[in-house]
């Protein structure tokens, strides 16, 4: 999307780095050598509870190291050439944007102690897995163009509805979504009926919410 990003084996990686380093990457944006990630979505993570953190890493560290070679298709290589010359460019200008400088822009949890269960859960999925696309608040709001709509439409879809968007990527529109359409067929899919469900629960409460507070 930005160009050739080179990233990680991250078996590997966790095994080479203590968890202190893990967790800077992962939160804060900030690799081993103490620079600042270009590409690291760590707004997406800054929420993310200690216990999760710890789990992440010691599942890495676990899991098989492989050395097979990347998989998936390349753009042609002068749109690759083209968009690494972009980047390069913008961050000679100072106009970078590495990870740090936006998470203090992510809002912070405010449903945790909701007396529903239900909307508490859907706030931390939500706020660690739907904000790396609508925006640091759900809504839209990101410091760069192309964020995906606001997630108050859910409020007019059924669970059911729902539930199909989730898992087949498919909207109430019947419209083929280029971004979610493989996001939910390649990640959501995995999701237990009860996380969609609570996600379901929360971003319908987010939507009664801002309604009405846009019409007082």
């Amino acid at each position: 999307m930005f160009g050739a990003v080179a990233t990680p084996n991250l078996t590997a990686l966790a095994r080479a780095q203590s968890a202190p380093v893990f967790e800077a990457a992962l939160r804060q944006g900030i690799g081993h050598t103490g620079r600042a990630l270009y590409s690291m979505p760590s707004y997406n993570f800054v929420r993310m509870t200690n216990a999760d953190v710890a789990a992440l890493y010691a599942y890495l560290r676990s899991a098989p190291v492989s050395d097979a070679a990347p998989q998936g298709e390349r753009a042609p290589l002068f749109e690759r050439i083209a968009g690494d010359f972009m980047v390069r460019l913008a961050i000679a200008r100072g106009e970078d944007g590495a990870m740090p400088k936006w998470l203090d822009q992510v809002p912070p949890l405010t449903q945790q102690e909701n007396t529903d269960p239900r909307i508490a859960r859907g706030e931390y999925l939500a706020m660690t897995s739907c904000n790396e696309c609508h925006g640091f608040d759900l809504r839209g709001n990101a410091p760069w163009p192309g964020s995906a709509p606001d997630l108050i439409v859910i409020g007019a879809y059924t669970p059911e509805q729902f539930t199909r968007l989730m898992r087949e990527g498919a909207p109430s529109s019947g419209a083929e979504l280029p971004m979610m359409g493989p996001v939910a067929r390649g990640r959501f899919v995995h999701w237990s009926d009860d996380e969609v469900a609570d996600l379901y629960a929360y971003l319908s409460d987010m939507s009664r919410r801002a309604i009405e507070q846009d019409t007082r």
